[in-house]
């Protein structure tokens, strides 16, 4: 399979013609496309060069929203196409015999790396949020405890204690990726994001937040 030529002139470019290059419709990035929600591992992304910085990785997300909303991808996939790191890449490419779906890959290489938010009020704009119970996870019938590590995102931007994120869902109607917000207080915004199959509850956002990791040192 032949990688996607033009990588030396976009790395002059930019950062972010350079992600929009290594992530354009290819015969490569249909073999990473078909996973759903946040698939089980056991691919190769093939990201080379330097992690993107927080402040990179958010105008990669930027430039995703605006230019591809309808890009179908999943939120772990896109966070790591926002930081297209290597050394995430190796890592996930070592564990996915375990068969854990990405976001849970994720959180376990962002603890590893001891990189967790003490705080909500520490949380800053890059860092990469995980949430439970956006959806049944285990096929159970139900949304509860269980359904752990199932969602992902990037933080854009952090102010009042309302947090604005850009995340994506292969699952959804286009357009796939999203501009969302909550609050952790009752008076900031709280939408909700999921229905409990078994007894019609809405979830909100705010409940299924789990934590906040900065990023990865490069």
């Amino acid at each position: 399979m032949k990688r996607p030529t033009g990588s030396r002139e976009a790395a002059r470019k930019g950062v972010i013609r350079r992600s929009l290059r290594l992530l354009a419709p290819s015969c490569w990035l249909l073999s990473l496309a078909w996973m759903s929600g946040c698939a089980p591992v056991g691919y190769e992304i093939g990201y080379r060069g330097a992690q993107a910085t927080p402040e990179e990785a958010i105008r990669n997300a930027e430039t995703f929203l605006k230019g591809r909303p309808d890009w179908k991808i999943d939120c772990s996939h896109f966070v790591l196409a926002c930081y297209h790191s290597p050394e995430m890449n190796r890592f996930f490419s070592k564990y996915g015999y375990l068969n854990h779906n990405l976001t849970k890959d994720l959180r376990i290489y962002l603890e590893q790396k001891k990189t967790r938010r003490a705080r909500a009020a520490d949380i800053q704009p890059g860092d990469i949020l995980i949430f439970n119970e956006t959806y049944d996870k285990n096929g159970d019938g139900r949304i509860d405890p269980k359904d752990s590590d199932t969602h992902c995102a990037l933080v854009e931007s952090f102010r009042d204690m309302v947090v604005t994120y850009i995340d994506a869902s292969e699952g959804r109607r286009p357009p796939r990726i999203h501009r969302r917000r909550f609050g952790f207080y009752d008076s900031g915004p709280n939408p909700h994001v999921a229905v409990d199959p078994a007894t019609g509850r809405r979830i909100r956002a705010r409940e299924t937040f789990y934590a906040a990791f900065g990023p990865p040192p490069p």
